[in-house]
Protein backbone atom coordinates (compact mmCIF):
# COMPACT_ATOMS: atom_id res chain seq x y z
CA UNK A 1 0.00 0.00 0.00
CA UNK A 2 1.52 3.59 -0.35
CA UNK A 3 3.76 4.40 2.26
CA UNK A 4 6.83 6.17 2.78
CA UNK A 5 9.72 5.16 4.60
CA UNK A 6 11.89 7.95 6.22
CA UNK A 7 15.42 7.25 7.26
CA UNK A 8 18.82 8.57 7.61
CA UNK A 9 22.38 8.04 5.60
CA UNK A 10 25.59 9.78 6.70
CA UNK A 11 26.98 12.01 3.88
CA UNK A 12 28.58 15.13 2.83
CA UNK A 13 26.18 17.36 0.77
CA UNK A 14 26.15 20.15 -1.32
CA UNK A 15 24.32 23.06 -0.97
CA UNK A 16 22.52 26.42 -2.37
CA UNK A 17 22.14 29.80 -1.18
CA UNK A 18 18.37 31.36 -2.34
CA UNK A 19 18.98 34.79 -3.36
CA UNK A 20 16.45 37.56 -1.75
CA UNK A 21 16.15 41.13 -1.53
CA UNK A 22 13.43 40.45 1.24
CA UNK A 23 14.54 40.02 4.73
CA UNK A 24 12.75 36.57 6.10
CA UNK A 25 10.28 36.94 8.77
CA UNK A 26 11.69 32.87 10.24
CA UNK A 27 14.15 31.11 8.74
CA UNK A 28 12.49 27.77 8.85
CA UNK A 29 9.57 26.76 6.96
CA UNK A 30 6.16 27.85 9.11
CA UNK A 31 3.93 25.48 11.31
CA UNK A 32 0.59 26.08 11.85
CA UNK A 33 -3.05 25.63 11.19
CA UNK A 34 -5.49 27.51 8.72
CA UNK A 35 -9.32 27.81 9.05
CA UNK A 36 -10.50 27.24 5.29
CA UNK A 37 -10.47 23.41 5.25
CA UNK A 38 -12.51 22.50 8.90
CA UNK A 39 -14.34 25.97 8.95
CA UNK A 40 -14.47 27.28 4.91
CA UNK A 41 -15.13 30.90 5.52
CA UNK A 42 -18.06 30.22 8.53
CA UNK A 43 -15.48 30.82 10.98
CA UNK A 44 -16.40 33.39 14.24
CA UNK A 45 -14.80 34.73 17.51
CA UNK A 46 -15.52 31.88 19.66
CA UNK A 47 -14.42 28.70 17.12
CA UNK A 48 -10.93 30.63 16.92
CA UNK A 49 -10.30 31.19 20.92
CA UNK A 50 -11.37 27.29 20.64
CA UNK A 51 -8.79 26.00 18.41
CA UNK A 52 -6.26 28.96 20.20
CA UNK A 53 -6.66 26.33 23.02
CA UNK A 54 -6.67 23.08 21.64
CA UNK A 55 -3.22 23.69 20.04
CA UNK A 56 -2.04 24.37 23.69
CA UNK A 57 -3.84 21.51 25.12
CA UNK A 58 -2.84 19.23 22.52
CA UNK A 59 0.48 19.93 22.36
CA UNK A 60 0.30 21.21 19.10
CA UNK A 61 1.67 24.44 19.82
CA UNK A 62 4.93 23.02 22.02
CA UNK A 63 5.56 20.46 18.80
CA UNK A 64 6.18 24.04 16.64
CA UNK A 65 2.75 24.97 15.42
CA UNK A 66 2.66 28.26 16.57
CA UNK A 67 0.47 30.35 13.71
CA UNK A 68 -3.35 30.58 13.57
CA UNK A 69 -4.57 31.63 10.12
CA UNK A 70 -7.79 32.82 9.94
CA UNK A 71 -8.72 32.84 6.08
CA UNK A 72 -10.99 33.83 3.98
CA UNK A 73 -14.37 35.01 5.63
CA UNK A 74 -13.13 37.05 8.46
CA UNK A 75 -13.93 40.37 7.32
CA UNK A 76 -17.37 42.62 7.50
CA UNK A 77 -18.95 43.38 4.13
CA UNK A 78 -17.85 46.63 3.39
CA UNK A 79 -14.62 48.76 4.63
CA UNK A 80 -15.62 51.09 7.63
CA UNK A 81 -15.78 54.90 7.29
CA UNK A 82 -12.28 55.40 7.45
CA UNK A 83 -11.39 52.80 4.79
CA UNK A 84 -10.46 49.84 6.84
CA UNK A 85 -10.72 46.38 6.58
CA UNK A 86 -12.81 45.34 9.64
CA UNK A 87 -13.95 42.35 11.33
CA UNK A 88 -17.42 41.21 10.66
CA UNK A 89 -18.92 42.80 13.96
CA UNK A 90 -21.31 39.72 14.54
CA UNK A 91 -19.04 36.67 14.20
CA UNK A 92 -16.20 38.79 15.90
CA UNK A 93 -17.66 40.87 18.37
CA UNK A 94 -14.62 42.06 20.34
CA UNK A 95 -12.96 42.99 17.02
CA UNK A 96 -9.47 41.23 15.92
CA UNK A 97 -6.72 43.05 17.97
CA UNK A 98 -8.65 41.19 21.17
CA UNK A 99 -8.49 37.95 18.80
CA UNK A 100 -4.96 38.91 18.49
CA UNK A 101 -4.57 39.42 22.11
CA UNK A 102 -6.00 36.13 23.21
CA UNK A 103 -3.87 33.83 20.75
CA UNK A 104 -0.53 35.80 21.67
CA UNK A 105 -1.50 35.23 24.90
CA UNK A 106 -1.17 31.72 24.59
CA UNK A 107 2.04 31.54 22.65
CA UNK A 108 0.86 31.74 18.99
CA UNK A 109 1.18 34.08 16.16
CA UNK A 110 -2.17 34.74 14.38
CA UNK A 111 -2.79 35.44 10.72
CA UNK A 112 -4.97 37.08 8.39
CA UNK A 113 -5.93 36.63 5.11
CA UNK A 114 -7.04 39.38 2.06
CA UNK A 115 -6.52 39.30 -1.73
CA UNK A 116 -4.46 41.72 -4.25
CA UNK A 117 -8.33 42.57 -6.28
CA UNK A 118 -11.07 44.92 -5.25
CA UNK A 119 -12.53 41.22 -3.41
CA UNK A 120 -11.38 38.16 -2.24
CA UNK A 121 -11.99 35.00 -3.67
CA UNK A 122 -14.85 35.15 -1.31
CA UNK A 123 -16.42 37.96 -1.99
CA UNK A 124 -15.45 40.45 0.80
CA UNK A 125 -13.24 43.59 0.93
CA UNK A 126 -9.73 42.98 -0.83
CA UNK A 127 -7.41 45.08 -0.98
CA UNK A 128 -6.70 46.54 -4.41
CA UNK A 129 -6.06 50.14 -3.84
CA UNK A 130 -5.94 49.94 0.19
CA UNK A 131 -2.44 48.10 0.67
CA UNK A 132 -0.51 50.99 2.82
CA UNK A 133 -3.69 51.66 5.20
CA UNK A 134 -4.40 47.73 5.46
CA UNK A 135 -1.04 46.87 6.24
CA UNK A 136 -0.78 49.47 8.97
CA UNK A 137 -4.43 48.02 9.97
CA UNK A 138 -2.85 45.00 10.08
CA UNK A 139 0.36 45.52 12.18
CA UNK A 140 -2.24 47.73 14.99
CA UNK A 141 -4.21 44.34 15.25
CA UNK A 142 -1.03 42.85 16.32
CA UNK A 143 -1.34 40.37 13.09
CA UNK A 144 2.14 38.72 12.61
CA UNK A 145 1.66 36.74 8.88
CA UNK A 146 -1.13 37.61 5.66
CA UNK A 147 -1.97 35.08 3.23
CA UNK A 148 -2.10 36.91 0.23
CA UNK A 149 -4.42 35.98 -2.59
CA UNK A 150 -5.15 36.55 -6.05
CA UNK A 151 -8.72 36.96 -6.65
CA UNK A 152 -11.15 40.48 -7.74
CA UNK A 153 -11.01 42.83 -10.40
CA UNK A 154 -7.71 44.59 -10.64
CA UNK A 155 -7.69 46.74 -13.22
CA UNK A 156 -5.49 44.66 -15.64
CA UNK A 157 -2.56 45.32 -12.79
CA UNK A 158 -0.64 42.16 -12.53
CA UNK A 159 -0.49 39.70 -9.62
CA UNK A 160 3.70 40.43 -9.40
CA UNK A 161 3.14 44.20 -9.14
CA UNK A 162 0.02 44.11 -6.85
CA UNK A 163 1.83 41.54 -4.35
CA UNK A 164 5.13 44.12 -4.44
CA UNK A 165 3.08 47.05 -3.26
CA UNK A 166 1.77 44.82 -0.54
CA UNK A 167 4.92 43.13 0.64
CA UNK A 168 6.44 47.03 0.45
CA UNK A 169 3.60 48.31 2.78
CA UNK A 170 3.81 45.49 5.77
CA UNK A 171 7.64 46.12 5.62
CA UNK A 172 7.11 50.16 5.99
CA UNK A 173 4.93 49.21 9.15
CA UNK A 174 8.49 47.99 11.04
CA UNK A 175 6.19 45.19 12.54
CA UNK A 176 7.74 41.61 11.29
CA UNK A 177 4.78 40.17 9.54
CA UNK A 178 5.12 36.79 7.11
CA UNK A 179 4.01 37.28 3.77
CA UNK A 180 2.82 34.42 1.46
CA UNK A 181 2.29 34.99 -2.37
CA UNK A 182 -0.77 32.74 -2.94
CA UNK A 183 -1.41 33.14 -6.96
CA UNK A 184 -2.91 29.30 -7.37
CA UNK A 185 -3.12 29.99 -11.15
CA UNK A 186 0.51 30.68 -11.85
CA UNK A 187 3.55 27.92 -12.30
CA UNK A 188 5.88 30.89 -12.02
CA UNK A 189 5.50 32.76 -8.74
CA UNK A 190 8.81 30.64 -7.34
CA UNK A 191 11.34 32.74 -9.97
CA UNK A 192 10.77 36.26 -8.40
CA UNK A 193 8.58 34.94 -4.71
CA UNK A 194 12.02 35.38 -2.40
CA UNK A 195 12.08 38.87 -3.73
CA UNK A 196 9.32 39.78 -1.65
CA UNK A 197 7.74 37.30 0.72
CA UNK A 198 8.48 34.42 2.76
CA UNK A 199 6.49 31.77 0.53
CA UNK A 200 4.53 31.04 -2.18
CA UNK A 201 2.13 28.91 -3.56
CA UNK A 202 3.93 26.75 -6.27
CA UNK A 203 0.22 26.19 -7.75
CA UNK A 204 -3.48 25.25 -7.59
CA UNK A 205 -5.24 24.18 -4.52
CA UNK A 206 -4.67 21.29 -3.17
CA UNK A 207 -8.62 20.83 -2.67
CA UNK A 208 -10.71 22.08 -5.49
CA UNK A 209 -14.22 23.27 -5.28
CA UNK A 210 -14.36 22.86 -1.25
CA UNK A 211 -18.05 24.40 -0.57
CA UNK A 212 -18.85 20.91 -3.54
CA UNK A 213 -17.44 18.55 -0.85
CA UNK A 214 -15.37 16.56 -3.66
CA UNK A 215 -13.77 13.42 -2.66
CA UNK A 216 -10.23 13.67 -1.30
CA UNK A 217 -7.89 11.18 -1.90
CA UNK A 218 -4.11 10.64 -2.02
CA UNK A 219 -3.99 12.01 -5.30
CA UNK A 220 -5.18 15.74 -3.85
CA UNK A 221 -1.63 15.76 -2.19
CA UNK A 222 0.19 13.61 -4.67
CA UNK A 223 -0.74 15.90 -7.99
CA UNK A 224 0.40 19.09 -5.90
CA UNK A 225 3.77 17.61 -4.68
CA UNK A 226 4.36 17.40 -8.68
CA UNK A 227 4.14 21.60 -8.26
CA UNK A 228 7.82 21.59 -6.52
CA UNK A 229 9.92 19.47 -8.12
CA UNK A 230 12.48 21.64 -10.17
CA UNK A 231 11.95 24.69 -8.22
CA UNK A 232 14.04 23.30 -5.28
CA UNK A 233 16.62 25.47 -5.69
CA UNK A 234 14.67 29.20 -5.48
CA UNK A 235 13.98 27.78 -1.94
CA UNK A 236 15.69 28.14 1.54
CA UNK A 237 16.92 29.80 3.98
CA UNK A 238 13.64 31.65 5.14
CA UNK A 239 11.88 31.42 1.68
CA UNK A 240 9.67 28.12 0.81
CA UNK A 241 7.57 26.52 -1.61
CA UNK A 242 4.42 25.70 -1.01
CA UNK A 243 2.85 22.93 -2.51
CA UNK A 244 -0.61 23.99 -0.18
CA UNK A 245 -1.70 22.89 3.49
CA UNK A 246 -1.40 19.67 4.58
CA UNK A 247 -4.91 17.11 4.48
CA UNK A 248 -4.12 14.76 6.81
CA UNK A 249 -7.25 14.48 8.84
CA UNK A 250 -9.32 16.40 6.39
CA UNK A 251 -12.69 16.85 7.70
CA UNK A 252 -15.19 15.81 4.47
CA UNK A 253 -15.31 13.14 2.33
CA UNK A 254 -11.81 12.16 3.30
CA UNK A 255 -10.97 8.73 1.22
CA UNK A 256 -7.26 8.66 2.11
CA UNK A 257 -5.83 5.55 3.80
CA UNK A 258 -3.76 6.35 7.14
CA UNK A 259 -0.59 5.31 5.06
CA UNK A 260 -1.10 7.62 2.65
CA UNK A 261 -1.94 10.70 5.09
CA UNK A 262 1.37 9.61 6.81
CA UNK A 263 3.27 9.90 3.20
CA UNK A 264 1.98 13.14 2.78
CA UNK A 265 3.54 14.27 5.73
CA UNK A 266 6.56 12.76 5.50
CA UNK A 267 6.66 14.29 1.74
CA UNK A 268 6.03 17.74 2.56
CA UNK A 269 8.77 17.84 4.86
CA UNK A 270 11.40 16.39 2.81
CA UNK A 271 10.57 19.46 0.71
CA UNK A 272 11.12 21.69 3.71
CA UNK A 273 7.07 22.57 2.80
CA UNK A 274 5.28 25.13 5.59
CA UNK A 275 3.12 22.31 7.90
CA UNK A 276 0.18 23.98 7.77
CA UNK A 277 -2.70 22.12 9.22
CA UNK A 278 -6.30 21.53 7.77
CA UNK A 279 -8.02 19.89 9.79
CA UNK A 280 -10.30 20.58 13.05
CA UNK A 281 -7.66 20.72 15.64
CA UNK A 282 -10.59 20.73 18.61
CA UNK A 283 -11.52 16.96 18.01
CA UNK A 284 -7.92 14.99 16.98
CA UNK A 285 -7.76 10.90 17.10
CA UNK A 286 -4.52 9.41 18.75
CA UNK A 287 -3.59 8.25 15.25
CA UNK A 288 -3.81 11.76 13.77
CA UNK A 289 -1.85 13.24 16.91
CA UNK A 290 0.96 10.71 16.09
CA UNK A 291 1.53 11.50 12.16
CA UNK A 292 1.32 15.52 12.95
CA UNK A 293 3.62 15.35 16.18
CA UNK A 294 6.26 13.26 14.85
CA UNK A 295 9.45 14.79 16.22
CA UNK A 296 11.67 13.24 13.98
CA UNK A 297 9.63 14.14 10.31
CA UNK A 298 9.32 17.51 11.86
CA UNK A 299 12.70 17.64 12.67
CA UNK A 300 13.66 16.87 9.13
CA UNK A 301 10.88 19.71 8.16
CA UNK A 302 12.94 22.78 10.54
CA UNK A 303 16.47 21.59 9.98
CA UNK A 304 18.73 24.61 10.31
CA UNK A 305 20.62 23.54 6.92
CA UNK A 306 17.19 24.96 5.19
CA UNK A 307 17.78 23.16 2.08
CA UNK A 308 14.68 21.51 0.28
CA UNK A 309 15.12 17.82 -0.93
CA UNK A 310 15.09 16.55 -3.97
CA UNK A 311 13.59 14.11 -6.01
CA UNK A 312 16.06 11.66 -7.27
CA UNK A 313 14.61 8.68 -8.57
CA UNK A 314 10.49 8.21 -9.69
CA UNK A 315 9.09 5.20 -11.75
CA UNK A 316 5.40 3.72 -11.90
CA UNK A 317 6.26 2.23 -8.38
CA UNK A 318 8.37 3.98 -6.24
CA UNK A 319 9.79 7.69 -5.64
CA UNK A 320 13.22 8.16 -3.72
CA UNK A 321 13.26 11.74 -1.93
CA UNK A 322 16.98 12.98 -0.23
CA UNK A 323 16.78 16.21 1.77
CA UNK A 324 20.35 17.67 3.09
CA UNK A 325 20.52 18.07 6.98
CA UNK A 326 22.62 21.00 8.88
CA UNK A 327 24.78 17.78 11.02
CA UNK A 328 26.03 16.20 7.32
CA UNK A 329 23.76 13.39 7.16
CA UNK A 330 20.67 13.02 4.64
CA UNK A 331 17.02 12.23 4.83
CA UNK A 332 15.67 10.04 2.66
CA UNK A 333 12.18 9.26 1.74
CA UNK A 334 11.32 5.94 0.25
CA UNK A 335 7.53 6.38 -1.39
CA UNK A 336 5.75 3.18 -2.43
CA UNK A 337 3.46 4.32 -5.22
CA UNK A 338 1.61 0.98 -5.62
CA UNK A 339 -2.02 -0.11 -3.72
CA UNK A 340 0.10 -3.20 -2.15
CA UNK A 341 2.85 -3.83 0.00
CA UNK A 342 6.07 -3.98 -1.77
CA UNK A 343 9.88 -4.19 -0.88
CA UNK A 344 11.86 -0.84 -1.86
CA UNK A 345 15.47 -1.36 -2.14
CA UNK A 346 17.83 1.95 -1.54
CA UNK A 347 21.04 1.89 -3.34
CA UNK A 348 23.63 4.16 -1.04
CA UNK A 349 24.92 5.66 -4.94
CA UNK A 350 21.24 6.63 -5.81
CA UNK A 351 21.59 9.63 -3.36
CA UNK A 352 25.05 10.22 -3.27
CA UNK A 353 26.24 8.78 -0.66
CA UNK A 354 28.99 6.02 0.47
CA UNK A 355 27.51 3.17 2.67
CA UNK A 356 28.85 2.94 6.01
Amino acid sequence: MRKTIIALAIATGIGFTAKAQYKAVTKTPPMGWMSWFPFIDKIDEQKIMEVADAMVKSGLRDAGYKLLQLDDGWMAAERDAEGRQYANTTRFPHGMKYLADYVHARGLKIGIYSSNGMKTCAGYPGSYGHEEKDAQTYAARGIDYLKYDACGEKEKHTDRELHTRMSKALQATGRPIMFEICIFSSGATHLWGAEIADMWRTGGDIVKFIERTPEVTYKNWYNNLQQVVGKENYAGNGHWNDPDNLIVDYPRNNKQTYEEQKAQFSLWAIVSAPLILGNDVRDMSAATKAILMNKEIIAVDQDAATKPGTRVLSDDKREIWVKQLKDGSKAVVLFNKEDTDATLTLNFKDIGAAKK
